[in-house]
């Protein structure tokens, strides 16, 4: 693929986004179907209708990515979400578990499957799989990573590993200047100390 090609699928993948994003979905269905790229154009069709709540028909775009591509980790990531949205845990954590397989470092499907245990009710599990995205991956912990992490351990009531997490998630969002509520930022985390605490 030239440069310029590459440039132009860049711009069309960021258009698809921002039509989802802007709930745009019959724009959105319009530009995935131009997509030469047949993985590419389920997956697409997967997130608009899973963002519409037509999960039946999602997953079947999503199964259709599969057969073409059974270890597409974007496409297994995608069905992962869908299967935690229609409460289908189980299923969701074999997915998750299959990424780790394929793709030992991939972070954010190592935090569904926290969330997949959570919903389980496997709550040390859960707490297990969250120490150990902690231990061995710090400093590759994104700012949204970070802050997903607290609210896990915020309702594991693990009040402790929560303000530690949100800690950095704050610290995180001033280096990059994300925007954030700071007041409420400050209130959320005054209220986790204080649990903390009490758990001391």
């Amino acid at each position: 693929m030239t440069f310029w090609a590459s440039c132009q699928r860049y711009k069309e993948t960021d258009k698809i986004k921002a039509l989802i994003s802007s709930e745009k979905y019959d724009l959105a269905i319009k530009e995935a179907q131009k997509e030469s790229n047949l993985i590419n154009r389920f997956n697409y069709l997967g997130i608009i209708y899973s963002s519409q709540k037509e999960y039946a028909k999602a997953e079947d775009y999503y199964k259709k990515a599969l057969k073409k591509a059974p270890d597409n980790t974007k496409v297994l990531y995608n069905l992962g979400i869908l299967k935690l949205k229609t409460r289908k845990a189980k299923e969701a954590l074999k997915i998750f578990k299959k990424i780790e397989k394929i793709s030992s470092e991939n972070i954010n499907a190592k935090i569904k499957k926290a969330w997949a245990h959570y919903y389980l009710a496997s709550f040390s599990n859960s707490s297990a799989t969250l120490k150990e995205i902690v231990r061995k991956f710090k400093n590759k912990i994104s700012t949204e990573q970070w802050k997903e992490i607290s609210i896990l351990y915020f309702k594991l009531k693990n009040y402790n590993a929560s303000a530690e997490a949100y800690d950095y998630y704050l610290s995180e969002a001033k280096k990059q200047n994300i925007k954030i509520d700071e007041k409420k930022a400050e209130k959320h985390l005054k209220k986790l100390r204080a649990l903390r605490n009490q758990e001391l």
